[in-house]
């Protein structure tokens, strides 16, 4: 076995691993400190969707690795159920609606987004898109954050609700600013610490542009159902930031 494919299968092994770290987490965290599903789910939300970034530091040649990764953890939330092998994964997401439906609903929407995702920059018959992974990667690193922490902040401190959907003023503020923390944090790993990435030296540039599509975000969150905006955020913005990359940097 060569050193390269030996280096990307441990990365593979490496991304799996801290998955489901990151799950193993969040169970201890209900049974030994007593915190709810939905905190847990949104500890889940925040930091599990970063093994997809390992496609950061695969080599090329086997940057598709990380499809396998993804479809398999889109089976693994698909496969969650109250009663089953896998009850404990359904446990530490489920809330009142999965319940009911037997089923995980906005977590396999997310791990399906993440999977489209990363998958399109990733086919080994499209090897020229693998350098712009950084596109999608940032809008998923907006949902990841953004979403993550909106119901935290909305329902401790939200006092201005809106719309059919339970969003309030200080949520829809916590995806913006979660959404640029998300956008900016993936750029700094895709430009300092990735080779096959080709990211815009014009920082400043970037800023503006994460601004503007982390707005973008925000509205559609907010006009998103509950579950669903786990598909329409990171494509929806995934589309804005390619259009406005392509306007300012081709």
């Amino acid at each position: 076995m060569s050193a390269g494919i030996a280096w990307d299968l441990l990365l593979m092994t490496c991304s799996f691993a801290y998955g489901f770290a990151v799950i193993g987490v969040g169970r201890f965290l209900q049974h030994k400190l007593g915190k709810d599903a939905g905190f847990t789910r949104k500890l889940i939300h925040v930091f599990a969707g970063y093994s997809s970034f390992v496609v950061f530091w695969f080599s090329p040649d086997f940057a598709w690795l990380a499809i396998i990764i993804g479809c398999s953890f889109t089976f693994l939330l698909y496969m969650a159920r109250p009663a089953g092998p896998l009850h404990a994964v359904f446990d530490s997401m489920a809330r009142g609606d999965d319940r009911e439906a037997g089923g995980l609903g906005g977590p396999v929407y997310y791990a399906i987004s993440l999977t489209i995702l990363t998958t399109a920059c990733t086919l080994p018959f499209l090897p020229q898109l693998l350098p712009y992974f950084w596109i999608p990667a940032s809008c998923l690193g907006m949902m990841f954050i953004g979403d993550g922490i909106a119901p935290i902040v909305g329902k401790r401190w939200g006092k201005h609700g809106y719309g059919k959907h339970g969003r309030t003023v200080e949520g829809s503020i916590a995806v913006f600013l979660g959404g640029v923390a998300g956008f900016e944090t993936t750029i700094v790993l895709a430009t300092f610490t990735s080779t096959n990435q080709l990211v815009p030296g014009n920082l400043l540039m970037l800023l503006v542009i994460g601004l503007a599509v982390s707005a973008i975000n925000m509205v559609v969150e907010a006009i998103s159902p509950s579950g669903y905006d786990n598909i329409t955020c990171p494509l929806v913005s995934t589309g804005a930031l390619l259009l406005l990359f392509m306007a300012c940097f081709a």
